[in-house]
């Protein structure tokens, strides 16, 4: 379809494949709805525009406030470059070990949560948790206890979205606090901007640090290499803590509709490697935020070395919010939740494959899209960005087509009932990908060689001239 004859941006985001299914412009047109597709996604069908500030609320439209902008309010040091404003950066975790070891991490979303729960701060809190709908595994819900907090703990690798809750709490009176990846948090930002009703009820929102986003095939691929086919999933825990293993080889626990538990390490499987990108929405190729710089408090894993021994688990903390960083000051105090100092280069190290893929490789996709003069998201501009070889673009493009391609894959695996057809087509991209990686070593190596001669040998002429 022309996008010069669509009227919206959402329709040219849905047309482009840059939507992540949030379901922000459904929750304020009537005319729009989410249906979850056959690979696994969720898609905003559009009958008609009713109001057309669903642009300001799309996460990926161009014509709603950015992060930098959405960021102001928000006081302290500023690391726009990497990790927006904030007033304090943290590791650590919750003292409370089971709390701790029923999380992904540290175990510092569901603390916080119900620190502010406990304060009084909030009453309602809008999570991922398991869902008893036919055929979703996940949906957001709202949470009015602790015990119902506790029932949101750990990352969920599935698709969801926020039209159903957000109607909920237009409806309901409460304080409430949001939890979602980056995109997420930017939608429900740009919603608390164009209602006000909203924006009374929202008194916090927390982000989890993301790589991308997956679709469901990515549970059902790593459920059926478990023997438990994609029709017979009761239960999924993405992050079942491994205590004898370092705290970034996790494991994975499926349940199958007879209940019996299906436990795994992630090492090994099939299509787990995050590089690599199986399932990966199109929108996550270009996206430039990884630590979710609008929220209050933002948590990723602190996969360091001096961390990542404890299988227990540590999350990196981000704080924007004074109200967020007393709490945090007081449970050191308190003992119920250990923090310590960390710098800013070590949380983006911990991250540093994303920021190459989504800072260097979003500058490269948007350019190759504006020479082929095509619709795109605009995105933000960084400073000290290297200048990536052929080779790197190669690989980039070669892990784009392998993301989009294996949603086809494993679509006509399930319905021919053949696992074999999506492992067939993984095995061949990591074959490919390991030559790619090989010849980046390579091509660096002679590179550094080449440039260790050439150096000198011009200084020299340079200082006898």
């Amino acid at each position: 379809m022309n996008t010069s004859l669509m009227k919206t941006d959402v329709e040219k985001v849905v047309n482009g494949g840059f939507c992540v299914g949030c379901g922000g412009c459904a929750a304020i047109d009537s005319g729009i709805n989410m249906r979850f597709s056959d690979t696994g996604v969720y898609v905003p069908i559009i009958s008609e525009v009713t109001n057309p500030k669903i642009d300001e609320v799309c996460p990926f439209s161009n014509k709603g406030p950015h992060e930098n902008e959405l960021a102001k309010p928000s006081l302290g040091k500023s690391d726009e470059d990497k990790l927006g404003t904030y007033l304090t950066l943290k590791a650590g975790y919750d003292l409370h070990e089971p709390s701790r070891l029923n999380s992904s991490s540290g175990g510092g979303a569901s603390w916080i949560l119900k620190q502010l729960f406990d304060k009084g701060h909030i009453d309602k809190v809008i999570h991922i948790k398991e869902s008893q709908e036919q055929g979703k595994l996940f949906k957001y819900s709202v949470s009015n206890s602790i015990e119902e907090i506790n029932q949101g703990a750990k990352t969920r690798y599935y698709p969801i979205e926020i039209s159903e809750v957000f109607d909920f709490v237009k409806r309901n009176s409460g304080k409430y606090a949001f939890v979602g990846v980056p995109c997420f948090v930017k939608a429900v930002k740009r919603l608390a901007l164009i209602d006000q009703d909203f924006a009374d009820k929202l008194k916090f929102t927390i982000s989890i640090f993301c790589g991308h986003l997956k679709s469901a095939a990515f549970g059902e691929s790593l459920a059926w290499q478990l023997g438990v086919k994609p029709d017979n999933i009761q239960k999924i825990d993405f992050r079942h803590k491994i205590l004898s293993a370092p705290a970034n080889n996790y494991g994975i626990e499926v349940t199958d509709r007879e209940s019996k538990v299906h436990i795994s390490p992630m090492q090994g499987l099939l299509g787990k490697d995050w590089g690599m990108g199986a399932f990966r929405l199109k929108a996550c190729d270009f996206c430039d935020d990884i630590v979710g710089e609008v929220a209050d408090v933002s948590f990723g894993d602190a996969w360091l070395d001096k961390y990542k021994s404890d299988s227990k688990g540590t999350n990196l903390i981000i704080i924007r919010n004074e109200i967020i960083k007393d709490i945090f000051e007081k449970g050191l105090l308190d003992k119920t939740f250990h923090t310590e100092d960390i710098s800013s280069a070590e949380i983006v190290k911990s991250q540093d494959a994303s920021y190459r893929h989504r800072r260097n490789g979003v500058k490269y996709r948007v350019k190759k899209y504006d020479k082929e003069s095509k619709w795109h998201p605009i995105k933000r501009q960084f400073s000290g960005l290297e200048k990536p070889n052929f080779l790197v673009k190669l690989n980039w493009d070669f892990r784009a087509k392998y993301s989009q391609k294996s949603h086809e894959s494993f679509l006509e695996a399930k319905r021919k009932d053949s696992l074999t057809i999506y492992t067939d087509f993984v095995n061949q991209g990591t074959s490919k990908a390991s030559k790619l990686q090989k010849l980046i070593r390579h091509y660096n190596r002679l590179k550094r060689i080449i440039g260790s001669r050439i150096i000198p040998f011009f200084k020299k002429v340079k200082s006898s001239s």
